[in-house]
């Protein structure tokens, strides 16, 4: 390396930290943050903020989010192809399960269809209420290793208990295998 190059780097660098220095901690090359006061999670006060949050929950891997779409008597029922029978789990294997999942693919991706709006901004305390809705899971492993594209069909009952936020109760798999 010449010496006018060297010459060169150290002004560069000098100038650089002259600037972040006059700017204080300010980052000149940093991304623009977005607004603070906004926030990705809702408090779940309506049924169509519920579902947001586990759409998000999904989407961003995060099974501590993904817990407080649940209840605490939480039951997910489905039916078991291999055994050819109805079955179910609690609330407690739910959460290790999509955990599992969440840490198996790199990429997940959730898409609710039609939410009908009488469901969505629905917000009345103490009435459990029963929908169903269809939805696309897309799961991609490292690298694209794996992809998977699960049509299917939701039968949710939720409640919002006094004071409350809305927390699903039961949730019925009615896919069709």
């Amino acid at each position: 390396m010449t010496q006018f190059n060297l010459k060169l780097i150290l002004l560069i660098m000098s100038t650089t930290a002259l600037c972040l220095s006059a700017c204080g901690c300010l980052n000149p090359f940093a991304p623009a943050l977005g607004d603070p006061s906004t926030s990705l999670w809702t408090d779940q006060q309506t049924i169509g903020e519920l579902l947001d949050n586990f759409r998000n929950s999904y989407n961003l891997r995060d099974s501590l989010r993904y817990s407080h779409c649940l209840a605490d008597n939480f039951i997910f029922y489905y039916y078991d192809v291999d055994n050819e029978r109805d079955d179910q789990w609690s609330r407690d294997t739910d959460l290790k399960t999509t955990g599992g999942l969440f840490r198996s693919f790199d990429d997940v991706r959730l898409t609710w269809y039609a939410i009908p709006d009488t469901i969505a901004e629905f917000s009345q305390e103490a009435v459990s209420k029963e929908f169903d809705l269809s939805f696309n899971l897309s799961l991609y492993g490292a690298g694209g290793s794996s992809a998977f594209d699960l049509y299917g069909f939701a039968h949710f009952t939720v409640l919002k208990s006094p004071g409350e936020k809305f927390r699903i109760v039961n949730w019925k798999d009615n896919t069709v295998f």
